[in-house]
């Protein structure tokens, strides 16, 4: 059986899907294709590993991040980090963090993801893109 919130998301329509990007120091440009049934783009989560220890969560200071939807520049050359951040008793950082960017989408979208690197060694970009089929 489903957690609570899973069940309530998907009776509001909010569908997601993930994708994996491998960085290499050159940088990446990743289309993210969604359904075409898709209506609203809700948001989407960013975290971040090595291709060396897939598993291993690592710091996202030295990745740059362009999100582009249908050529809106919704996230323009940030620190990958810094989308990680949350306001408590001070500024955290840290992933994943859900960023929401809502945007009306028409179904034959597109949506690119650009990541700069400069770590010196592969990154992979995990990025989960939530969205709505109908708005």
């Amino acid at each position: 059986m489903a957690n609570g919130i899973s069940m309530i998301s998907y009776r509001q329509g909010i569908r997601n899907k993930g994708f994996q990007v491998t960085v290499p120091t050159t940088g990446a440009s990743q289309t993210l294709s969604l359904s075409g049934l898709a209506k609203a783009f809700e948001g989407i989560i960013l975290s971040v590993t090595t291709t060396a220890a897939p598993q291993t969560i690592i710091n996202g200071t030295q990745l740059l991040v362009t999100l582009t939807i249908n050529n809106d520049v919704v996230i323009d050359s940030v620190v990958a980090h810094e989308l990680g951040a949350s306001v408590g008793s001070g500024i955290t950082t840290g992933f994943p963090a859900f960023i929401p960017f809502p945007r009306a989408l028409t179904g034959q979208d597109t949506i690119i993801l650009r990541v700069t690197n400069s770590s010196g060694a592969s990154q992979l970009l995990n990025a989960t893109v939530y969205y709505k089929n109908e708005i």
